[in-house]
């Protein structure tokens, strides 16, 4: 499955390299697990401004514990949705991460892994068979191929744009999904 690769960040500066993260996060949002809306709000705002006032730590470690939680409550029951659910608030936690490195690389390395938590959840939700693929297509193909074609097109709207600083700046920068939300996505 084609990972993003390190040189296609390049004309990303290292607030640019936040908001990707920041908008794999906001990709993941239907996948929240229950009682972490504020969290994730105080989580979302403090990345996109580079984590200035923010605990980013506590609000990682929150987040952790809610993904951690409903995916532990869901393994009997439904297995896919509670490790989606712990995806989803460890893209956040990645994100959160990188607002607290200076450098370069560590912090491109941890919104690379924030991209790769956004990116398993189309690969759970293929494996369990919740995803349809056209046919001759591999579903978990179909659905990884999907996610990096919107962190990819993310990749270019930030390069050279203006960088506000809040959510709902960054939400009107492009859409989520440039071809359209997929149907695995509620």
């Amino acid at each position: 499955m084609p990972t993003l690769k390190v040189g296609e960040l390049r004309d990303l500066d290292d607030h640019a390299l936040l908001l990707l993260a920041a908008r794999c996060a906001m990709r993941v949002e239907p996948w929240l697990p229950p009682g972490a809306k504020a969290d994730w709000k105080r989580g979302l705002d403090a990345v996109c401004r580079a984590g200035v006032g923010a605990k980013p730590r506590a609000l990682a470690r929150a987040l952790s514990d809610r993904g951690a939680m409903a995916c532990n409550r869901l393994a009997r029951t439904d297995e896919p949705l509670g490790e989606c659910m712990n995806y989803a608030t460890e893209t956040l936690c990645s994100a959160l991460e990188a607002t607290l490195l200076a450098e370069r690389k560590p912090r491109r390395k941890a919104v690379i892994d924030a991209t790769m938590y956004a990116k398993s959840i189309g690969a759970v939700l293929a494996h369990a068979g919740r995803v349809t693929a056209p046919r001759g297509a591999d579903a978990v193909d179909f659905a990884c191929d999907a996610m990096w074609d919107a962190i990819r097109a993310d990749v270019a709207a930030l390069a050279g744009a203006a960088h506000d600083t809040t959510p709902v700046a960054l939400r009107a920068l492009a859409p989520l999904w440039p071809r359209g939300k997929p149907r695995w996505v509620p």
